[in-house]
């Protein structure tokens, strides 16, 4: 088996430049182009492969590579489900031979769960909303595995976005076509810089459409949050005849107490959702969720196959890819 000592050897470097070129961080430690491109024509050349933390412990080269996804305990169950099923989907349709595990942490803590152990028991992570607190600590860790990003945006780590600007734009502009003039916007608390991004180029096209400024009513990211904050909206007159929602959730606790006050949607009100839940709830609300559905399982695809190519290839700059999203028109605010 070829080494790094055997890659320093043959490219009369150092094994410590060796390995920081291979781990990727050549740029970071200042190592210039040219010896990066030697550093990894070297390795092809003598069919060095990445070492990975399965070959410590067992001594060989194990027939699955391990991925471990990090998951936000915050973030709600139906959204790990879809997730889960494009990473699913994908292991089975590319046969990626790699095993799956999922290792949940607390929101803020993701450090905590990044320990020596975890690490060592992996060939390759991807990680799921992470705080801006938990960014911060990312862009200042080293790790020796490969690493994924969803929907977060990074300067060191390979990321999978959505388009958070037309996340936000689409609803407004689908009001606006529709001669809506009184907007409302049920808001969760931001836990990344894109949920604002979203909310507030919703506010500013509204207003470019030359709509009354939005409601906003902050919420919980739950069907009772929506619920309550639909609530305040029927005691609002004259009435919004307009509604985003920054999730399935609060969109479907609106519909409750629309449905109660006798408020008709779309008639009297159109509703415009983030769709980030469960499709058949979705499809099957009374009336059916329009969304801007989000192509979550096509980006957990995409995450799983990030890392594979990184464990099999020696290609170490950092790409960012993002997905673009779509307009799901159903009963709550029709085309």
């Amino acid at each position: 088996m070829v080494t790094i000592k055997d890659v320093a050897t043959a490219a009369q470097l150092s094994p410590s430049t060796v390995s920081i070129v291979l781990k990727g961080n050549g740029d970071a430690r200042k190592i210039s182009k040219k010896t990066q491109q030697k550093v990894l024509e070297t390795a092809r050349a003598l069919g060095y492969t990445p070492n990975t933390q399965a070959k410590i412990l067992r001594g060989g080269t194990p027939a699955n590579a391990v991925i471990t996804l990090f998951w936000a305990t915050d973030i709600r169950v139906h959204i790990l489900s879809r997730f889960l099923n494009g990473l699913q989907s994908a292991l089975l349709e590319r046969q990626y031979p790699c095993e799956l595990q999922i290792h949940p942490y607390k929101i803020n803590f993701l450090q905590e769960a990044l320990s020596p152990r975890t690490l060592l028991g992996s060939n390759g992570m991807i990680i799921c909303n992470p705080s801006e607190i938990d960014m911060e600590y990312l862009e200042q860790a080293q790790f020796q595995i490969p690493a994924v990003l969803y929907n977060r945006y990074s300067k060191h780590f390979d990321t999978v976005n959505m388009d958070d600007k037309t996340i936000g734009a689409l609803p407004a502009q689908i009001f606006a076509r529709h001669g809506k003039k009184r907007p409302a916007l049920l808001k969760a608390p931001a836990t990344f810089n894109g949920m604002n991004i979203r909310t507030n180029i919703f506010e500013f096209e509204t207003t470019q459409a030359g709509m009354e400024p939005p409601v906003s009513i902050p919420v919980s990211d739950s069907m009772r949050g929506g619920y309550e904050g639909a609530l305040k909206l029927c005691n609002i007159h004259p009435l919004p005849d307009c509604l985003f929602c920054t999730s399935d959730a609060i969109a479907l606790g609106a519909l409750k107490a629309f449905y109660e006050n006798h408020v008709e949607t779309p008639k009297q009100l159109e509703l415009i959702s983030v769709g980030n839940g469960n499709i058949d709830h979705q499809e099957f609300s009374i009336p059916s969720l329009s969304v801007i559905q989000l192509p979550m399982e096509q980006m957990a695809a995409s995450c799983l196959q990030i890392v594979y190519e990184r464990l099999t290839s020696y290609s170490f700059q950092t790409n960012s890819t993002q997905f673009p999203v779509v307009y799901v028109a159903r009963e709550s605010c029709p085309e």
